[in-house]
This record gives structure tokens, sequence and C-alpha cells, in this order.
């Protein structure tokens, strides 16, 4: 049986398709990011991204990236997931970014629980060895949300997934998306691989 794991990944991608994307996506709830990720996954990627910060994309290739090159900090919606299979699983909510992907990983080594966004509001209870990532809070009484579940972890092998997802985000940034961009513009590709790895990793 599969243990339960976690994955990098983007959520919500429905912002405009840049002119630069030639062939129609098809729009997913989340996209799981890892050396495996498809074109399609790395258009949608782009496409959340450019959207997310407010890049124009309809100009060209050169002139959307050379815009987002500018900016300082990025946000992409998105994160750690939590999976117990593929069927049944927690995702990052409202407002939760995967550009702070480390902070999950940070609190649990403290076991603590961190941000994973809000409506519904998942967070991370510690037992001993035992950790249970509650898809919303379990004490909440709103109305016309779905009752809460868990995800049960071992607390080592939690810490594992969690090494193993940052080197799936490393891979689809090294790879997939990396190759994507080099194969439409060499230079670009090469500047992008660059800021990625300043915008997702500088401060872990």
């Amino acid at each position: 049986m599969t243990k339960p794991y976690t994955k990098p990944v983007i959520i919500a991608p429905h912002f405009e398709c840049p002119i630069w994307v030639e062939n129609n996506v098809i729009r997913k709830e989340y996209v799981i990011l890892s050396a495996d990720s498809s074109n399609e996954d790395v258009s949608l990627f782009l496409i959340l991204l450019f959207g997310y910060n407010d890049i124009n994309v309809q100009q060209t290739l050169e002139d959307s990236f050379n815009d987002l090159f500018k900016e300082d900090h990025i946000a992409v919606s998105g994160g750690i997931a939590f999976f117990e299979n593929q069927n049944k699983k927690i995702l990052p909510s409202c407002c939760c970014g995967l550009e702070n992907w480390n902070e999950v990983h940070l609190s649990v080594k403290s076991k603590s629980s961190p941000w994973l966004g809000h409506n519904p509001s998942p967070e991370i209870l510690y037992q001993n060895n035992l950790v249970r990532v509650w898809s919303d809070n379990p004490d909440s009484s709103v109305e016309n949300r779905e009752t809460p579940f868990s995800i049960e972890y071992d607390y080592e092998e939690l810490l594992q997934s969690l090494d193993h997802s940052q080197k799936d985000l490393i891979a689809f940034i090294n790879e997939p998306l990396f190759e994507w961009i080099y194969n439409k513009n060499n230079e670009i590709g090469i500047e992008m691989l660059q800021k990625m790895k300043k915008w997702f990793f500088d401060n872990t």
C-alpha cells in the first residue's frame, strides 16, 4: 500500500493564456510540479505565474519575460499538497503561495502548523510521532463547508516526503520548465532558470 506523501503544486491556473502559448490548454484544479511534468503542465504554470503577477501576456514572449524579470519577488497560488492517495488529498487553499513552500518544511521541523491558506483552513497537529493533516480546522462550525477530514503521517516519513517535494520542485525548474522556455528562446531560458532559483530558494 502506498504511504501518504506530499507534492509541490499550483492551484487554480485560470488566467488569460499568453499569446506565445500555442496550444489550447485544459485547465485543472491543481498541477503537480516535478521532473515528470508535461508541456501542458508547464503551460499552466506559466499562465498562473504571469496572470497572478499581473504581467502583460498580449505581447511577445521576450517582452513578457523581461517584464517578469523586473520583479524582485513573485507569488504563485499553490504550495505543498498532502496526499493519502490520488483521490484523498488536501490542497493548499486561498492565498497560500508556492513561493513559501519552505515554510511548511520549517514548520514541520518545529512541530508547528504552517500557513496552508484559508476558506478552508488546513492545519497540522502533532501527537508524538503521529502527524495529522486536517483539511480544515477540525473545530470549524462554518455552514456549507465540507466536514473536515485528516491524513495521517509518521513524523519522520513526512519530513522525508517534504525533502522529496523540494527535489521535485527543483527538478521541475531545471527540466520541464527550463526546456520549454529554452526551446523558445535560449537566453530567456537561462535567465528564467536563475530567476526561479532566486525567487524560490534564496531564503531556504
